[in-house]
């Protein structure tokens, strides 16, 4: 212990991290290194005090280096330690899980009271894998619901991973790390709920399984350059620069700065560079140098000193240290470039974008104050010339102004001066312009958000009523499925629909919503799709993504009276676009739920006011927001029929369609000769882009190197235009009318990967085999079902016939039973039979299996007979997936006509009457290049 306690701590000191609970911030409060070695208690090696209780008996072992401790989900082990409340903080561990159960398994949280409850409002910070090996995070604001971080990282299994969570007040910013890099980052008001002990190796009712190591929580928002420093820890060299203060990207208000950092293990002196130019003070140039000097400090805005008329506000200032010690080769060491800036004496950051559109009639503006202003003078109006010249406005305090009822579709102008006494600074002037004045085309339809707006804060209802949404969070507008869509990142971002008669729904209101949905997440326990669930208590409708992987439509009337719940039996979350809609039909008593349009699953609806009094959410029910595209959404106040929603998804007629490939298709460049889409209603002629960059593509016209010419036919060549390993391929499909009218189309997306496709499984459903589409993976890939010599079964037995993917939606299950048989699946290949082609050598595999199987071999055979067994013996013990990569020469066949794939558990054709049972599952079968 106290090897490994000596070369953290030096790493820790070397970084000035650590120090006791009154000491700066930055400090490492509270450290367990779990080397304790015995007894229930793990000590704080801080000497801070918090030193931890282990409950459930969890088992002391190896760590990452030296003693670690080992926790067994079915025993609930963890370790509960009191701890500081701080809304600044830094948490970093390291863990490895050696299975994962059915359910997800919790690294730590920390929560309101020492009690062990699984109430979620009460893990303020958490940490956990789930059980698709995606890991996972969540911090609970004292004035705000949960803020997910979104899922990015896979963790592989019996491996040592360093995790960390930064989060930071200041910037209202929080941070998600796997191994030393940055996998996700989330806004949060900055301030946590209050907490006092963290519970180590649980996240709500979820236990780890497998070891943790080296838990550290830091008073402070550490830097990525110190995450990786703590990460290479016991012994880690640091030789650069770090600790910028001012912090990188700080404000400073203030028109001089004292500058600090902290020195790297080698440093005898530093090289100090500061200046307004990015690229002067990265590449020592102009007069960014400022000496050296074997301080830490600078000071600069002073006579006497860099910049002696001061700091000028409006700016930006780049500095640099670089670290020197003539002794050692390897010096001077090249800094970080870090910056601060000095705010603008004018006001800025209007809340209303300058040159924004579709702004509501409601709105309220609001700007950040200038650097020393005391009061603000605002002029507004619809005339630039007036608004530009006004002077003699009424002065105020407050940073908002509330303009009244605007007008539909109108540019607005406002100007704030500042005043900072004795001088006023006139403003720049900004401009606006309102949501457009929308007829109501179609009564019944009383909601219609397209999300084609490509920017601003404000959804617009395009069905006529008026129902614009307040776009809140960060969501991102891109191509959808239909021209524009949004992109919701299952954090906190949401559209606020405000409560209007036309979207209110009761007693004998049928109504019906639809909405196109690509996501790949897998909601525990549900998020909202769209409706109007924000409390408990209240009625409501709502369409919500479920754990399943599916869509549930569930209402509820007043005082709980009556509820139904209806949930589509196949999965939607494989990151294809989908078609949901929810139809309540109170003359038939039924609500029905359609996937694609196709209607999945029904039931009798004894409900009668389902009117909550609130607002529509699109993206979110009870804070669990939904993690994925969005894109037309539609309510109609009455019962749609199968047949209108199938209308409906056709979307506009005008618009060319059907695109091949399909949208964000994966493409094998054996594959991709040609484009196709279906003609526009009224299109005369095609206009057909086509590029590799996507806003060059969206902006191009016929004069552009994208334009690939105006034609008749819906089918463009592909050759000469796609390579092997090419990338994203962006395309556009624009209709010219007879009369010369241009409609823009959307933007079609394909990927052409830098190797050639066997089977990547995301291709099979669940279909019936009589139904249209029906394509089960049984059915390609041949298993011994129902045989007595192969103990091979592909796919579950019982729907959803496939498993959750590596990175994607799907896998194949393969369960074996080796009594007296081998167990393998074949797929015969009917094309693509060369596997030279584009000078691949290499198959590649992904694997995962299960500590629980019986021990056994696993295998790939080519044309039947031609077999390479992996070189593990125990490959059907593996946890967590694995690649397998295979020389192609090893197979000893002719390359050139590859007939047949098997992949089998066992000895190829030498069953062992005693062989054992167990599941493993297959993903993403590739052929790559040297």
């Amino acid at each position: 212990m106290c090897g490994k306690l000596t070369n953290l701590l030096s790493v820790l000191l070397l970084l000035g991290l650590v120090g006791t609970v009154e000491s700066h911030a930055g400090d490492a409060v509270a450290i367990w290194l779990f080397d304790d070695g015995a007894g229930d208690v793990a000590i704080d090696s801080t000497g801070n005090g918090y030193d931890g209780s282990l409950r459930n008996s969890p088992t002391w072992g190896d760590g990452v280096n030296g003693g670690g401790l080992w926790f067994s989900s079915a025993e609930a082990n963890k370790v509960i330690a009191p701890v500081p409340h701080l809304n600044t903080l830094t948490i970093t561990m390291w863990a490895l899980y050696t299975d994962l159960p059915s359910t997800n398994i919790g690294l730590l949280h920390f929560q309101t009271g020492e009690d062990d409850n699984t109430d979620p409002a009460s893990k303020i910070i958490g940490m956990w894998v789930e059980n698709t090996s995606l890991l996972w995070g969540r911090i609970i604001p004292a004035r705000a619901g949960n803020v997910n971080f979104p899922k990015n990282a896979t963790v592989e299994a019996n491996v040592w991973n360093h995790f960390a969570m930064v989060i930071n007040a200041e910037s209202g910013k929080a941070t998600q790390y796997f191994n030393g890099e940055a996998v996700g980052e989330v806004d949060y008001p900055g301030e946590l709920t209050a907490f006092t002990f963290a519970n180590i190796g649980r996240q709500g009712g979820e236990s780890w399984e497998g070891g943790i190591d080296e838990v550290a929580i830091f008073d402070g928002a550490l830097s990525p350059d110190e995450i990786k420093a703590v990460m290479s820890g016991v012994g880690g060299e640091f030789p650069l620069a770090s600790g910028p203060d001012p912090a990188n990207g700080a404000m400073l208000e203030a028109t001089w700065v004292n500058l600090g950092w902290r020195a790297g293990e080698y440093a005898v002196s530093h090289d100090v560079y500061l200046g307004d130019n990015f690229d002067d003070v990265n590449n020592g140039t102009g007069d960014t140098f400022q000496g050296n000097q074997t301080g830490t400090t600078l000071i600069a805005g002073f006579v006497g000193f860099p910049y002696p008329d001061g700091l000028v506000p409006g700016t930006t200032y780049y500095w640099r240290i670089d670290e020197v010690n003539d002794a050692n080769a390897a010096s001077p060491w090249k800094g970080d470039l870090w910056s601060f800036w000095v705010p603008p004496k004018k006001a800025y950051e209007p809340s209303v974008a300058d040159g924004a559109k579709f702004v509501r009639t409601d709105v309220e503006l609001s700007w950040t104050a200038g650097f020393g202003a005391k009061l603000h003078t605002v002029y507004f109006g619809d005339d630039l010339d007036t608004v530009t010249n006004a002077t003699g406005g009424a002065a105020q305090s407050d940073t908002t102004y509330s303009p009244g009822a605007l007008e539909t579709d109108k540019t607005y102008y406002w100007r704030i001066d500042e005043f900072e006494a004795p001088a006023t600074h006139t403003g720049d002037v900004w401009s606006f312009t309102t949501v457009p004045d929308v007829a109501i085309t179609e009564p019944n339809l009383v909601g219609l958000w397209t999300f084609d707006e490509g920017q601003g804060a404000t959804a617009v209802d395009w069905s006529g009523h008026g129902n614009h949404g307040k776009v809140e969070g960060d969501p991102q507008w891109i191509d959808g499925y239909e021209l524009g869509a949004l992109e919701l990142d299952g954090s906190d971002d949401v559209i606020e629909v405000p409560l209007q008669p036309s979207v209110t729904f009761e007693q004998g209101d049928s109504f019906s919503v639809l909405v196109w949905i690509s996501t790949e997440a897998t909601p525990n326990p549900q998020d909202g799709i769209v409706g109007n669930y924000r409390t408990s208590t209240a009625p409501f409708w709502l369409l919500i993504a479920n754990p399943e992987g599916g869509a549930t439509m569930y209402v509820r009337d007043v005082d709980s009276a009556h509820s139904t719940v209806i949930a589509s039996p196949s999965r939607i979350n494989d990151g294809n676009w989908h078609h949901l809609a929810g139809v309540r039909d109170q003359q038939t008593r039924r609500l029905r739920l359609y996937v694609d349009g196709q209607l999945v699953v029904e039931d009798l609806d004894e409900t009668e006011n389902i009117n909550s009094g609130q607002s529509i959410w699109i993206g979110d029910h009870l804070n669990r927001y939904y993690d994925g595209l969005i894109d037309d959404l539609r309510i109609y106040n009455k019962a749609l029929t199968v047949e209108d929603i199938q209308q409906l998804m056709l979307g506009d007629s005008k618009l060319a369609g059907s695109p091949v490939p399909d949208r964000t298709a994966l493409v094998d460049i054996r594959d991709a000769t040609s484009l196709s889409w279906s003609a526009g209603d009224t299109a005369a002629s095609h206009d057909v882009y086509f590029g590799t960059n996507r806003d060059v593509v969206a902006g191009a016209d016929n004069s552009a190197p994208e334009f690939q010419g105006n034609q008749a036919g819906t089918s463009l060549s592909l050759a000469d235009l796609a390579e092997f390993g090419g990338g994203d391929y962006y395309w556009r499909i624009d209709e010219v009318e007879a009369d010369g009218t241009v409609i823009a189309g959307t933007i079609w997306k394909f990927t052409v990967p830098d190797y050639l496709i066997v089977d990547d499984f995301e291709s099979y459903n669940d279909l019936n085999e009589d139904e249209p589409g029906s394509n089960r993976i049984y059915l390609t890939w041949i298993d011994g079902f129902g045989t007595t010599t192969n103990g091979a079964v592909a796919g579950n037995l019982d729907p959803p016939f496939m498993s959750q993917g590596r990175k994607s939606a799907q896998a194949m299950p393969v369960s074996y039973n080796n009594a007296g048989m081998t167990s393998e699946v074949t797929r015969t290949l009917v094309s693509k039979k060369d596997w030279t082609a584009g000078g691949v050598t290499k198959l590649s595999l992904w694997l995962r299996g299960d500590s629980a199987n019986a021990t056994d071999r696993v295998y790939v055979a080519l044309n039947g007979n031609a077999v390479v067994h992996h070189d593990d013996p125990a490959a059907t013990q593996l946890t967590g997936w694995k690649e397998w990569i295979i020389d192609l020469a090893a197979f000893g066949i002719d390359l050139t006509n590859v007939n047949s794939i098997t992949i089998g558990i066992g000895t190829k054709d030498s069953p062992v009457a005693g062989g054992g049972q167990g599941q493993m599952y297959f993903d993403d079968i590739r052929l790559y290049r040297p």
